[in-house]
Order: C-alpha cells, then sequence, then structure tokens
C-alpha cells in the first residue's frame, strides 16, 4: 500500500475511532455537568465553597449524580422488557432507513463489535462459488443470504437458499465486505 494511504488511513482512524468519541464524551459529560448543576442550585447552600482536589464541591455531587444516572440506565437496559423494546425500535429503523442494518453493523465493526450472528458463506452453483453473508438460518434447513456486490458491498440480491449448498467461512463479515470493495482482491488470504 502506498505510504500516503497509509497515513491518511492511521488519521483518519485516529479521527473516527479515538478523538471524535473523546470530544463528543467531554462535550455531553460538561453539558450534563451543567444541566445537573441547574437542578441541585438549591441545595447549593448546604455546601461548602471549598474545592477537593481542585474540583469544586458542587461539581463532584453533579459527577457522581450522572454517574448514579448512568448506571441506572445501565441496570435498565439489562431489563428484558427494555431489550424487547430496543429491539423493536431497532427493526422499525431497519424498515424505515435504507441500509440501516448495514450501517450499524460497519459501525459495530469499526469499534470492535462483530455481528455474531451474521456468517460469511460461499454457496456452490455448478462448479461456481459465490460469497454471501447469511443472514439468517432457519428452522426449516434454508437459509437468508445476502450476496453484496461491488464496490461499496451496498448493494447486491438476497436469496432463501438450502443449507446445504453452503460452505460456512471462518472469516468475519467485515473481511468479506472489505475484499467485496476491493473487487475479490485479498480473498486468497481468506478461503
Amino acid at each position: 500500500m502506498d505510504w500516503k494511504k497509509v497515513i491518511i488511513k492511521r488519521v483518519l482512524k485516529g479521527i473516527l475511532l479515538f478523538m471524535a468519541p473523546i470530544i463528543l464524551l467531554i462535550f455531553v459529560f460538561e453539558k450534563a455537568i451543567h444541566i445537573v448543576q441547574k437542578a441541585i442550585l438549591p441545595i447549593k447552600e448546604s455546601f461548602p465553597d471549598e474545592r477537593i482536589m481542585g474540583i469544586g464541591v458542587l461539581t463532584l455531587i453533579s459527577l457522581l449524580s450522572i454517574l448514579l444516572i448512568c448506571y441506572f440506565f445501565g441496570y435498565l437496559a439489562e431489563r428484558k422488557m427494555v431489550k424487547l423494546f430496543l429491539n423493536a425500535l431497532d427493526e422499525g429503523f431497519s424498515l424505515i432507513i435504507p441500509g440501516y442494518t448495514m450501517m450499524k453493523s460497519r459501525a459495530n465493526e469499526a469499534f470492535g463489535v462483530e455481528e455474531k450472528h451474521w456468517n460469511a458463506v460461499l454457496m456452490g452453483e455448478d462448479g461456481d462459488w459465490k460469497i454471501g453473508i447469511e443472514i439468517k438460518k432457519g428452522a426449516d434447513g434454508l437459509s437468508m443470504v445476502f450476496f453484496p456486490e461491488p464496490p461499496d458491498a451496498k448493494a447486491g440480491e438476497l436469496k432463501l437458499i438450502h443449507q446445504s449448498k453452503l460452505k460456512p467461512l471462518d472469516v468475519p463479515v467485515s473481511k468479506i465486505i472489505s475484499v467485496i470493495r476491493k473487487y475479490g482482491k485479498g480473498m486468497d488470504e481468506l478461503v
């Protein structure tokens, strides 16, 4: 790979995977602290104006309140009813927004969360093999398989295929998509 492309790729990764999330997190925490400080302003007079380790008492109470709120929502996120609601919301988005599932999958892969329910497969047809992504396995022996097409792997073909015609690949879906975007270059390393 050209050294210029390597530098640009690393800079973009640094911005997208490190700088942007940290700046966003700092921005959100700063706004959250201001909101919580306004909420606890009536009880401000009962706390001293001293600083603990260079941080004001009101700011410390605000941070603790935010962490308590985050804990509460984390607890809620583990509940079965909330998971069902979030799954239904996710399904709704996938129906309304074209390509939502693929965008979500790519975002998850960028942050190191591989789609566990998607599998890379090869489909055998008249001696030829076609690369696909098994979206869902059916109990009746049929699988829903998406065959992405170059150049961006967002478009493609969706087929219902018998599982006996599929050969599972021990390759992450992100790598398959990367190979498809390069018109097959690098496939020999994966298979």
